[in-house]
């Protein structure tokens, strides 16, 4: 493709108004010596022209205003959801303080201190686990119940 092949195609661009000053001055430059692309520039002019003389379509208030409802909508549910992830990872990060917090107290009032230094797997520890597991079910099964329960109530809302 020679240069006069991309100086065509630029043509409908310079018309338009779209290209830089570099290149629309290089495209002029080379119009003024070619009457064939002079002439096709002037008929991209001339449909440019009509074009911006058309007038702009403009949506019913109707559609606007489902559109505007929607775009509330949808950015009201993903602040929630933003809120929610927030809560949830507050939550689960307090739950392994208080997990991590627990232990040397359980084990305490369990078997008292001495046990700290027993090397063995015994029967605390197994319970302590079963315990802390149990807490964390309800409380996951709490937040799934709560979230269901918000999206009921949003839906009849």
């Amino acid at each position: 493709m020679d240069s006069h092949d991309k100086i065509r195609e630029m043509l409908s661009l310079v018309a338009a108004g779209a290209p830089g000053a570099e290149e629309e001055q290089r495209v002029l430059s080379h119009v003024a010596s070619c009457t064939e692309c002079a002439a096709e520039l002037e008929d991209w002019k001339l449909l440019a022209g009509g074009l911006r003389r058309l007038p702009t379509p403009q949506p019913r208030a109707a559609v606007v205003e489902r559109a505007r409802a929607g775009a509330e909508m949808r950015l009201a549910e993903e602040a929630e959801h933003r809120w929610h992830r927030m809560v949830m990872i507050s939550l689960v990060a307090f739950a392994w303080v208080l997990t991590f917090a627990s232990w040397p107290l359980f084990r305490i009032f369990t078997g008292g201190l001495l046990v700290w230094f027993d090397p063995r797997f015994n029967q605390s520890w197994l319970v302590f686990a079963g315990f802390t597991g149990v807490l964390w079910a309800t409380g996951g099964l709490a937040a799934v119940l709560l979230a269901r329960r918000q999206q009921q109530e949003r839906r009849m809302a």
